[in-house]
Parts: C-alpha cells; sequence; structure tokens
C-alpha cells in the first residue's frame, strides 16, 4: 500500500472537522472503502471529496445516510450515462 495514497481515518476527520462516526457509517452503507493497516484504518485520496460532499448533504439538507446512498447511486449512474452519450457523439461524427 502507496502511504501517498491513503489518508488516516482519524488524521482526516481531525483536519476537516468530520465525525468519525459519520465517516465509519459512510463504509457501513458501502459510500467509502477502509484500507486496514497495522491497527489504523485509512480511505483513498479519491474518496475525499465525496466524503466532504456527503458530509455537505448531511449537514445542510438533513440528507440521511440511506438518501446519501440513493443519491450516489443516480449520481453515478448519470455519469455512466454522460460517458455513453460522448461515445455516441464520437460514434456518430465518424459518419458525417
Amino acid at each position: 500500500m502507496a502511504r501517498e495514497k491513503y489518508i488516516s481515518v482519524i488524521h482526516f476527520c481531525n483536519q476537516t472537522h468530520i465525525e468519525v462516526s459519520f465517516v465509519e457509517n459512510l463504509h457501513e452503507y458501502g459510500l467509502v472503502t477502509f484500507e486496514e493497516k497495522e491497527n489504523d484504518v485509512f480511505i483513498d485520496e479519491k474518496d475525499i471529496s465525496e466524503i466532504e460532499r456527503m458530509f455537505r448533504l448531511h449537514k445542510d439538507l438533513s440528507i440521511n445516510f440511506e438518501g446519501l446512498d440513493v443519491i450516489n447511486q443516480m449520481l453515478n449512474r448519470i455519469q455512466k450515462m454522460e460517458n455513453e452519450i460522448n461515445l455516441f457523439k464520437k460514434r456518430l461524427k465518424l459518419y458525417e
């Protein structure tokens, strides 16, 4: 495991003032993944912006974890469809 790609959950929570229990709940719902090493838990750097976005949704709009899960699934589907649309546009340009 490359240390530069992962950050300790405790360090992240101390820096961002997000509760550790919130990040643990996100992990329970499968919204973020943990890496465990030497009795410490780490999150991938790519998940940091997702955690912060979900925290704002949870805090500002009072969205529960089930709602965060649904929102995350919908955003993933939208991203997948946008990628497919871009692929289809590129294919159509070949015939123009």
